[in-house]
């Protein structure tokens, strides 16, 4: 993971008009075999520190992207965290425009003038472990370098599956007896969302590309899928017929599909991501 930054940038007004008011950003994949995802962070620097732009972006090989944001504020910095296999390859660069869309030069950063930062999570987190704890209802953190448990986070009822998002430094817990997802900040070790979910919520996958989170329920039969930027459900997914008791998930970032292992059917069932479809279901032997 690779994360750049603008720095704070200054954008008072002279003569009562300040040199940017638009940030237009330019990503660049060079590889011609690999995707990356791009989370860009816009902060408002006032008196307070405050997160104004908020977008994951997939980058496909040798794709070029462009995006504009409003940057009309006394002070601002732009943050981008960089994943996937074509992390090395992914250009980024920042350009400011004034009021006529012309080129601010002042306010013009390429990635070899972008700061760097720790390969660390997007919000200062580096090698922590989670650990969800079914019987007390929590979740424990531990420092991965000294084993020191750091915090215990209480949950739902019955905690079970355990997901992470790196670029947005977010932890899913998914609570199989209270049958919703703990959104956990991975700064502050606090819950931010309670999000709902199906009947046994008891097993987690997140896709970093997309930001979106997949929950398989094992009483009903289904999977939730949750947005990761608004922390709301997208849709609820019927993975197989009968009684098939979803008990795993995974997610491929780079296809965009989603893998479920049915317990009681004995098959895995495969998911489109871009549509929320079951594509296929693939017979497996034995309980899977």
């Amino acid at each position: 993971m690779a994360i750049l930054s603008s720095g704070p940038i200054d954008n008072s007004a002279v003569s009562g008009v300040r040199p940017t008011e638009q940030v237009t950003v330019k990503i660049d994949n060079r590889d011609a075999l690999n995707q990356s995802a791009i989370l860009i962070q816009g902060y408002n620097l006032t008196l307070t520190r405050t997160l104004y732009v908020s977008e994951l972006i997939t980058a496909s090989p040798d794709e070029v992207i462009t995006r504009n944001y409003f940057a009309n504020l006394d002070a601002f910095e732009f943050v981008f965290t960089t994943e996937g296999l074509a992390e090395l390859q992914t250009e980024i660069s920042v350009w400011g425009k004034n009021s006529a869309g012309e080129l601010v030069t002042a306010h013009r950063l390429v990635s070899s003038e972008l700061l760097g930062a720790e390969n660390r999570g997007a919000t200062g987190s580096v090698n922590r472990i989670y650990v969800s704890n079914f019987n007390s209802n929590d979740v424990s953190v531990i420092n991965g370098v000294t084993g020191a448990v750091i915090v215990v986070i209480p949950v739902g009822v019955n905690p079970a599956g355990v997901a992470i998002n790196p670029l947005t430094n977010r932890i899913y817990v998914a609570n199989l007896n209270s049958d919703n997802v703990s959104v956990i900040d991975g700064e502050t070790n606090k819950v931010l969302a309670t999000v709902p979910a199906g009947d046994g919520a008891g097993a987690v996958a997140v896709n970093t590309s997309t930001n979106a989170i997949y929950v398989a329920n094992f009483n009903d039969n289904t999977v939730t899928v949750i947005d990761g930027l608004t922390n709301t459900v997208v849709t609820t997914i019927i993975p197989a017929g009968g009684s098939p008791f979803p008990t795993g998930i995974g997610v491929n970032s780079l296809t965009n599909t989603i893998y479920v292992a049915d317990f009681n059917s004995d098959i895995v069932t495969v998911i489109d991501g871009a549509t929320n479809m079951v594509i296929t279901q693939i017979p497996v032997p034995g309980r899977c």
